[in-house]
C-alpha cells in the first residue's frame, strides 16, 4: 500500500511560522501593545500550523479483516435490496418469471470446453437451478448473450437476487455494473469497479466502520464479483481492448458475469479472444406455446376475452407474426403494458404485418399508455401508486422529457441519468433564471450593507432593520430583472452553426417586438419598487433632520422622489452595461467557461465583487441625494457641502467594504469552501467527534494563516485615510484577517468532519439531492457566522471606543447588524452558487422555460421509475430498456443544438 506520507505539509508549516516572524519583527518596534498581540497571533498560529502538519503527514490506516467482513455485508445487504426493487418495479417477478430458456453456445462463442470444466443451460422461471449451476463452473465465468430485448439484463438482475439469497460461506458479493461509462484506455477495470461501488454505494465510504478505502480492498480481494451488463454499449473502436482488459482481469480476480448482444460479441472475439474459461449461454426465442401459458397466468380474469384473440394467434400460427415478435420478452412486457387499459384492444397486433413494425408499434405506444391522462381507476390490476404516478403528468410532456433524456445521456456516452450532470446539457448562461436572481441578490445586499452603515446614525432598531430589508430586496429583485431581461443571448449551442429561431425575413421585426416587450416588463418591475425606495430614503432623512444634526437635509417634497429617479437611472445604466456586453460578447463569439474551468472561480468572484461594490455605491448616493437639499428649488439643482468631497468619502466607504467582502471570499476560495464540487455530497453530524478534533486545529492554522496574509495585503490595497501609520493598518487588517480566517478555517474542520456519509438513505437520488442543498444551506450559515459574530464582539466590548492602536478601527467596521448580515450572506450566495445543487436548479429552472423538461424533475423520473420506463441504480436514473431508449429519440434533435437554443431564447 502507497505510504501517504508527504513533505509538502511540513514545508508550507515552516513558511506559515517564517511569515508570521516577520510580522512580529516589524511590528515590534511599534510598541509594546503590537508586539504582545503579534505575539500571542504567533503562538497561536504555529500550534495550529504544527498540528494540521502533522495531521496532513498521518499515514490513513488501512482496512483490517473485520472492517472488510462488515463492508461485505454491507455491501451484499445493499445489492439485494436494490435489485429486489427494481426487479418488482419491472415486473420481472409478476406473477412469476417468464419462461425463457437459455442454451449453451461454447462452441460458437466460447472457450475450450476442458477450461470451461462444463456447460451450462437453464431457464430464467428457474432461477435457483440456473445459480446452482453457475456455482459448478469450476471458475465461475459465464457471459449472457442475446438478441436486443431477449433479457439478458433480467436475467442477470434475477441471478444476483439468487446468488445473494443464500450465499455461501466466503462467497463474493455479487454486484451488477453498467459497463457504457467504462473506458478501458484510461482506466483499469479493476479500478473503475471500486470507483463505481465507491460512488454508488456511499454507505462504504463509512471510514469509522469500515475503513479507508474499502470499495478498491473488497475488489483488490476478491471479495466482489462483477457482474457486468452491456459490453455491446461500449463504442466498437473500445470493445477488443475492453475484452483484452476483460481477460486480463479474470486472470487476476476470478469470477465474472458478463452480457452483450450477440451479434457484437461474435465480432469482438473473432477480433481478440474469448472470455477465458468463460461458460457461454445464449437466448431462445420464447416459444409461442410458452408464451400463451404466460399470457394466460399474467392478464387479469375480467380482461381474458380481450386477449384471447392473440392466445388463439399463438397457438393456431405459432411461427407467425404475432408469435415472433412475442418470442422477444420485451415485447411480451410491452403488450401487457400497453394493453393493460380496459379501453384498448390487444387484438390490434394481430393486424401487424411484420415483426419490426409490430416492436415499433409497441415502443410508440408506451409513454400514452403508462403516462395517461385519464387513469383507469376501475382497474383493480393497478396499484395506486402507479395510478396516482400516471396521473400526474401529461403523455406529450413525459414524451418529450423522456427524448431529452435520452438524448443527453447518448451524448454523454453513459446510461446514467444523474441529475448533477443536467447542467451539462446546456451552454453556461450569464442569465440564467438562477445566475441572475443570485447577481441582483449580490448588488441588493451590497446597497443593504452599506444602508444599514447609513440608517445607524438616526433609525431605532426596528426602523433600521426595515429600511434594511427595504432597500435589500427592492434592489435585488430590480437588479436582477435588469441583468435577466437587458442580457441577450448569442442563440447558439455551444458548438455548430447559429441557430436561426425564425425566418431571415421575420428576425427584424420579431427582434423589435421582443425589445419592446423586454423594456415594458423592465419598467413594469423597476417603477414599483423605486417608490418604496424614495420611500425609506425620505423616512431616513426626515429621521436625521429631527436629530438637529450641523448637516442640512431638506425633506418634502424632493428628497424621497429625487432617491427614486436616481435609483431608476441607475437601473438603466446597469441595463445598458449588461446589454452592452452581452452584443460584444456576441460579436466576438465568445463562450463562457465551463464549471470545470480553473479560471471560472476567480471570474466569479470579481464579478460578485464588483457588483456587491455597486451596490454598496447607489446605497452610499442614494442617502447623500438629500444633504443639503433646499426645498422650493428646481427638482435638479441640489447643493453639496463639498461635491468632490461627498463623492470621495462615498466612494472610499464602499470601496473599502467591497475590499472586506473580497477579502472574505478569497478565503473562503483559498480554504476550497466556495470551490464546490461537480457531484453531490451531504452531511453527517453523528461522525466521531474525535475526527472533528483531529482535522479542527490544522484548518483553523490554515484559515488564520491565509486570513493575515490577505488582511495585511489589504492594508496597502483597500483606500484609507492618510491619517493612520502603516503600522496600526497592517496591525488592524491582520487582526482582521486572522479572526475571519481562523472562523472560516474552523467552518472548514467542520466541513471536513461532517461530509462523511454513514447511512443507506443517499443511495437515492432525492436523498443526494436532499444532502447536497444541506451542504449548500451550510455553507450559508458558515459565510453569515464570522460577520456576525465579529459585530457581537464589536458591541460587547465596545471596541470602536477602544484606545489600543488599531483596535479602533477594526470596531468602526461594519458596525451595525444589517452591515455584517448583509456582507454574510453575499458570501454565502457566492459559495452556494458553486454547489451541484444550484448547477442543478439553474438547469432545471432553464429547461423547465424551454419546455424540454418538467420544473420537478426527479418526481417526474421517479414516477417513470413505478411505471417502469426508468430504473434506479444507486444516486442515478437510467431506461429500463435500451430499445425504448433508442427508439424514443427517433425524430428528436439528436445533436442538441435546437434544444439548447431553444432553452436559451427561453
Amino acid at each position: 500500500m502507497k505510504n501517504d506520507r508527504s513533505w509538502w505539509p511540513w514545508v508550507i508549516g515552516a513558511i506559515g511560522v517564517a511569515a508570521l516572524g516577520t510580522v512580529l519583527a516589524l511590528v515590534v518596534g511599534a510598541g509594546a501593545q503590537a508586539a504582545a498581540t503579534s505575539l500571542s497571533v504567533l503562538i497561536s498560529a504555529t500550534a495550529g500550523l504544527l498540528s494540521w502538519s502533522w495531521h496532513r503527514t498521518r499515514p490513513a490506516a488501512p482496512a483490517t479483516r473485520a472492517e472488510l467482513e462488515q463492508a461485505a455485508e454491507a455491501l451484499a445487504a445493499m445489492v439485494r435490496n436494490q435489485w429486489t426493487e427494481e426487479a418488482a418495479a419491472q415486473g420481472l417477478l409478476d406473477p412469476h418469471p417468464l419462461a425463457v430458456r437459455w442454451h449453451s453456445a461454447q462452441t460458437e462463442a466460447g472457450d475450450h470446453a476442458r477450461m470451461v470444466g462444463r456447460t451450462l443451460s437453464g431457464r430464467s422461471d428457474n432461477i435457483q437451478a440456473f445459480a446452482e449451476a453457475f456455482r459448478a463452473l469450476p471458475r465461475r465465468r459465464l457471459v449472457i448473450l442475446g438478441d436486443p430485448g431477449a433479457g439478458k439484463t433480467a436475467l442477470a438482475i434475477l441471478l444476483v437476487r439468487e446468488l445473494l439469497r443464500a450465499p455461501e460461506p466466503g462467497e463474493p458479493v455479487p454486484v451488477l455494473l453498467d459497463l457504457a461509462p467504462w473506458n478501458p484506455r484510461k482506466e483499469p477495470l479493476l479500478d473503475w469497479m471500486a470507483r463505481r461501488i465507491h460512488e454508488d454505494y456511499p454507505a462504504l465510504r463509512n471510514h469509522e466502520t469500515y475503513g479507508r478505502d474499502a470499495a478498491r480492498k473488497l475488489v483488490a480481494e476478491r471479495r466482489v464479483l462483477p457482474v457486468l451488463d452491456g459490453l455491446d454499449e461500449l463504442p466498437a473502436q473500445l470493445r477488443p481492448q475492453a475484452l483484452t482488459a476483460l481477460n486480463h482481469a479474470v486472470a487476476v480476480h476470478g469470477p465474472l458475469i458478463l452480457t452483450s448482444r450477440q451479434a457484437e460479441y461474435h465480432q469482438v472475439v473473432t477480433e481478440t479472444d474469448v472470455i477465458t474459461a468463460a461458460a457461454v449461454v445464449v437466448a431462445s426465442p420464447v416459444e409461442a406455446s410458452d408464451v400463451a401459458d404466460y399470457l394466460r397466468c399474467a392478464v387479469p380474469p375480467r380482461r381474458g376475452a380481450a386477449w384471447q384473440p392473440v392466445i388463439d394467434e399463438l397457438t393456431r400460427h405459432p411461427e407467425g407474426t404475432v408469435a415472433r415478435a412475442l418470442s422477444v420478452p420485451l415485447n411480451i412486457w410491452l403488450a401487457r403494458t400497453v394493453y393493460a387499459s380496459p379501453a384498448s384492444d390487444p387484438a390490434d397486433m394481430t393486424r401487424c404485418t411484420d415483426t419490426k413494425s409490430l416492436q415499433h408499434h409497441l415502443l410508440d405506444a408506451l409513454v400514452p399508455a403508462v403516462f395517461s391522462a385519464e387513469p383507469a381507476v376501475a382497474d383493480p390490476s393497478v396499484p395506486d401508486v402507479r395510478r396516482s404516478a400516471a396521473a400526474r403528468w401529461r403523455p406529450d410532456d413525459a414524451r418529450t422529457a423522456l427524448a431529452f433524456l435520452a438524448a443527453h445521456i447518448k451524448r454523454q456516452g453513459t446510461d446514467d441519468i444523474a441529475w448533477w450532470e443536467l447542467h451539462r446539457t446546456l451552454r453556461p448562461d450569464p442569465a440564467g433564471p438562477l445566475s441572475g436572481p443570485v447577481a441582483g441578490a449580490v448588488l441588493g445586499l451590497g446597497a443593504g450593507c452599506m444602508a444599514g452603515e447609513y440608517f445607524h446614525w438616526a433609525l431605532s432598531p426596528l426602523a433600521r432593520l426595515v429600511g434594511f430589508l427595504a432597500i435589500t430586496l427592492t434592489t435585488g429583485v430590480a437588479a436582477a430583472a435588469v441583468l435577466r431581461l437587458a442580457w441577450v443571448p448569442d442563440g447558439r449551442g455551444p458548438a455548430g452553426p447559429p441557430f436561426e429561431p425564425w425566418p431571415p425575413e421575420r428576425r427584424r421585426t420579431n427582434a423589435f417586438a421582443e425589445a419592446a416587450r423586454r423594456l415594458v416588463v423592465g419598467c413594469a418591475v423597476v417603477l414599483p419598487l423605486s417608490a418604496g425606495v424614495g420611500a425609506v430614503i425620505e423616512h431616513w432623512a426626515r429621521a436625521v433632520q429631527h436629530m438637529g444634526a450641523d448637516t442640512q437635509v431638506g425633506v418634502a417634497p424632493y428628497t424621497g422622489l429625487r432617491a427614486s429617479v436616481a435609483w431608476v437611472l441607475f437601473m438603466a445604466l446597469l441595463a445598458l452595461g449588461v446589454l452592452g456586453v452581452s452584443v460584444f460578447c456576441r460579436r466576438v463569439r465568445w463562450r463562457p467557461f465551463t464549471a470545470e474551468h480553473r479560471g471560472v472561480r476567480a471570474r466569479r468572484i470579481l464579478v460578485f465583487v464588483l457588483l456587491f461594490w455597486l451596490g454598496a455605491e447607489l446605497a452610499g448616493f442614494l442617502s447623500y441625494l438629500s444633504v443639503r437639499q433646499v426645498t422650493g428649488r428646481p427638482l435638479l439643482d441640489v447643493s453639496f457641502i463639498d461635491a468632490s468631497e461627498a463623492v470621495t468619502f462615498v466612494s472610499q466607504r464602499a470601496t473599502f467594504r467591497a475590499c472586506v467582502f473580497l477579502l472574505i471570499v478569497v478565503i473562503m476560495a483559498g480554504l476550497h469552501l466556495a470551490d464546490g464540487s461537480s457531484r453531490p455530497s451531504r452531511l453527517n453530524f453523528r461522525a466521531p467527534r474525535r475526527l472533528l478534533w483531529s482535522v479542527l486545529p490544522g484548518c483553523v492554522a490554515q484559515g488564520a494563516l491565509l486570513g493575515v496574509s490577505l488582511g495585511i495585503a489589504l492594508a496597502f490595497v483597500a483606500p484609507w485615510m492618510s491619517g493612520p501609520p502603516w503600522w496600526v493598518r497592517c496591525t488592524a487588517t491582520g487582526v482582521l484577517g486572522v479572526f475571519f480566517g481562523a472562523l472560516f478555517g474552523a467552518g472548514l474542520g467542520i466541513l471536513r468532519w461532517a461530509r462523511v456519509p454513514a447511512d443507506l438513505e443517499q443511495e437515492t437520488p432525492q436523498s443526494t439531492v436532499r444532502g447536497d442543498r444541506t451542504v449548500a444551506v451550510a455553507l450559508m450559515a458558515l459565510a453569515v457566522v464570522p460577520p456576525l459574530v465579529k459585530w457581537v464582539i464589536t458591541v460587547q466590548w465596545d471596541l470602536e471606543n477602544s484606545h489600543i492602536p488599531g483596535v479602533e478601527y477594526v470596531g468602526e467596521w461594519l458596525l451595525t447588524l444589517e452591515a455584517n448580515l448583509g456582507l454574510g450572506l453575499a458570501a454565502g450566495l457566492v459559495a452556494v452558487s458553486s454547489t451541484a445543487y444550484f448547477a442543478y436548479r439553474e438547469a432545471g429552472l432553464r429547461l423547465a422555460a424551454a419546455r424540454r423538461l418538467p420544473r420537478h424533475l426527479l418526481s417526474f423520473m421517479e414516477d417513470a421509475r413505478v411505471l417502469s420506463v426508468l430504473r434506479r441504480v444507486g444516486p442515478v436514473y437510467q431506461f429500463c430498456h435500451a430499445e425504448f431508449r433508442d427508439r424514443i429519440v427517433v425524430g428528436v434533435p439528436a445533436a442538441g443544438d435546437s434544444a439548447r437554443a431553444d432553452a436559451a431564447r427561453a
